[in-house]
């Protein structure tokens, strides 16, 4: 048992490393457990928060709306739809051509809805703090209760009514607590 979960959990991390670029050691931290009196090392990776995609190609298209930004960034963050400005409540990533978007850490898939005016919605809870949103979508390839590790496909981008000057894009909502 203790050979297969090892294998398990080395091929895991060889796939992260694959997908992610080789890690400095300063990211990697060695620690012990103690599993029925056997002391077993094990590889500690700690992940960080990544983009939602790949795509090199792929820009910051409207920013968060922080009420202490400068005047320049809080025009940059409204969403102007049905003749009322609103702030906008995440960050909105855009290309001139689809691209895939990709879980930002590791966690399950909570909720998948269409919404009329944001679209497709793919919602991940990373932990008991974290759940982050993807609106916008247009290919959905996970389902609820799928578990993701970070950088895994969710998704492709799409549009979404209230989003459309846009085009191509993804609306990222992070929530905490």
């Amino acid at each position: 048992m203790v050979v297969f979960c090892l294998t398990v959990i080395l091929y895991f991390t060889r796939e992260a490393l694959k997908e992610n670029e080789v890690l400095d050691n300063e990211e990697i931290t060695y620690v012990t457990s103690s599993i029925f009196n056997k002391t077993i090392p094990v590889i500690n990776i700690k992940e960080k928060v990544m983009a939602p995609y790949f795509d090199q190609n792929v820009k910051i298209a409207r920013y968060f709306y922080n009420y202490t930004d400068s005047e320049e960034m809080r025009q940059k963050s409204i969403v102007f739809y049905d003749d009322v400005y609103m702030p906008n409540t995440g960050v909105d990533y855009n290309n001139s051509e689809q691209f895939d978007v990709i879980s930002i850490y590791s966690g399950t898939v909570i909720d998948i809805k269409d919404n009329e005016l944001m679209g497709k919605t793919v919602e991940v809870r990373h932990n008991n703090e974290l759940i982050s949103v993807y609106q916008g979508l247009d290919n959905i390839e996970v389902k609820k209760g799928d578990i993701l590790g970070f950088g895994m496909k969710i998704g492709t981008s799409g549009t979404s009514i209230i989003n459309k000057e846009l085009g191509e894009h993804v609306h990222l909502e992070i929530y905490k607590n």
